[in-house]
């Protein structure tokens, strides 16, 4: 949120909707600023963002608090500030995403070969071996990682709309200054999309597919490590408080778990796309 107003303090400066002289001090309100007492106010306001800007405003005089916010709204800062977290977000995932499917071409290449007894709707089929399981993880999440670029895409849209989504402020020089705070934070400049919430869904979806494949590792390891199965063994696991020859499998249990957690998340984050008229309180909260 701040990397925000920082960036539309510089915009409004550079563009002479305030001077420089105000820009500054604006600017190093916001570099100083402590965030610790946002929390009532986003109780009593719904949203941090009024908190923040008068918080920003407090230690200023009337001409530097003019350089904080003005022209934007709530929205435009919330969003924006979502879009760099998930952006952020999705670099990690990636980044964790390379090494796991580097792994498994390590554990193809290491034990591909190996003989295993293939089982459809959890009974023993046919005799095959390792890599025909182990490649079944690994495409999916080789083909989500291909994705990831298309995700962060459609994410990296600066939110630039103004109290009603119709992006008139600063005049005159409206299109310039919202083009110079998305440069400044690195995202692309498109129309406003206060009400349309595609790209967090989208964000919601391929999170959806990427937990659901590693769900499904977690569900094979955790029947390929059951007694009588017996095709892997654990380098650790989880003790019983009753029988100690117990080793249950609690990173595969937590996979699953998480996979099913993730995909009822979904669901709901496709509520948030019906917004009301030009904003809505609820869907957006809901998001």
């Amino acid at each position: 949120m701040l990397a925000f107003e920082a960036a539309w303090t510089q915009a409004l400066g550079a563009y002479g909707f305030v001077s420089e002289r105000d820009a500054n001090k604006a600017l190093a309100a916001i570099k100083t600023f402590s965030s610790e007492n946002l929390g009532h106010g986003s109780g009593r306001d719904g949203l941090p963002v009024p908190a923040l800007v008068a918080g920003l405003k407090s230690t200023l005089d009337v001409g530097a608090a003019r350089a904080v916010h003005t022209g934007a709204t709530s929205q435009d800062v919330m969003d924006t500030a979502m879009v760099l977290t998930c952006l952020s977000v999705m670099d990690a995932m990636t980044a964790r995403l390379t090494r796991l499917v580097a792994e498994l071409d390590a554990l193809l290449e290491k034990s591909g070969d190996n003989a295993m007894m293939a089982r459809t709707r959890m009974q023993a089929a046919l005799p095959a071996n390792v890599a025909l399981r182990v490649d079944a993880w690994r495409r999916p999440l080789a083909d989500h990682l291909a994705l990831a670029d298309d995700v962060k895409n459609q994410l990296s849209v600066v939110q630039i709309g103004g109290p009603i989504g119709s992006r008139e402020t600063p005049q005159p020089h409206v299109a310039e200054c919202a083009g110079q705070v998305a440069e400044t934070l690195g995202l692309a400049l498109g129309p406003v999309w206060h009400a349309d919430r595609s790209r967090f869904v989208a964000m919601g979806h391929w999170l959806t597919l990427v937990a659901g494949s590693l769900g499904k590792i977690g569900q094979d390891v955790a029947l390929m490590v059951q007694q009588g199965i017996d095709d892997i063994a654990l380098s650790g696991g989880g003790g019983s408080s009753a029988m100690a020859h117990k080793q249950n499998p609690i990173g595969a249990e937590l996979m699953v778990a998480l996979a099913r957690y993730v995909a009822s998340q979904q669901g709901l984050l496709g509520q948030a796309m019906i917004h009301e008229q030009e904003r809505s309180g609820a869907a957006w909260a809901l998001e």
